[in-house]
């Protein structure tokens, strides 16, 4: 993963989603050459831990765009820099992440495609939504997609640490990714350097 693909992997994980990234795209009857799809991600309606895991720890945009009652199936592109738009999100790309996704039968899986192709979220079944989401440096307008710029999603995961410090402190080596220690890393140092900032203030009080 790269480091925009590194912030869009714990954006939708500290936002309850089961991520997988670099999804492989095979080369097969309808696809002339192998590619890859940056993210899936999954996520079930009725998300909840202690630590990080409570309504008000979500973001509420993605939350209100998406339908977090829900279970959501989520195609995610991420660009770090320049991109077109018929460079993302191509027809053939996401009929095989819906495929992969699972939310539908083999049959339904070409019909529902040609719907998503369209909007941004589809209705798939019952209590069930398939969405699209770009993370990138640039926006540009559609109705095809929900968009989030990497600043947002980056903001998004310091202000999660920022919420639960000790704890996320105390764990950050169970965390696999480098770019997510080194985050907390630099929020724990952040916040050492206020509490020295602090301290003459206090005294003199």
């Amino acid at each position: 993963m790269n480091y925009g693909e590194e912030i869009a992997y714990w954006y939708l994980r500290l936002n309850g989603f089961f991520p997988i990234t670099n999804f492989v795209i095979h080369r097969s009857s309808e696809i002339a050459h192998s590619a890859d799809c940056d993210l899936l991600a999954i996520r079930l309606p009725f998300v909840y831990e202690e630590i990080g895991g409570n309504p008000d720890d979500w973001d509420k945009g993605l939350t209100e765009e998406f339908g977090f009652d829900h279970t959501i199936g989520i195609i995610c592109e991420v660009k770090t820099g320049r991109y077109k738009l018929d460079e993302i999100f191509r027809p053939a790309y996401v009929k095989y992440a819906v495929g992969r996704l699972g939310f539908a039968p083999r049959e339904n899986i070409a019909a529902i495609s040609e719907e998503l192709n369209k909007v941004a979220l589809l209705e798939v079944g019952e209590g069930q939504r398939i969405g699209k989401l770009l993370i990138a440096n640039e926006q540009k307008a559609s109705s095809e997609f929900v968009f989030r710029s990497l600043n947002t999603a980056e903001d998004f995961i310091n202000n999660r640490v920022r919420r639960y410090p000790k704890e996320k402190y105390a764990d950050r080596m169970y965390f696999g990714s480098e770019l997510f220690q080194h985050t907390i890393h630099l929020i724990h140092r952040e916040k050492e350097q206020q509490k020295r900032a602090d301290a003459p203030r206090e005294a003199s009080d």
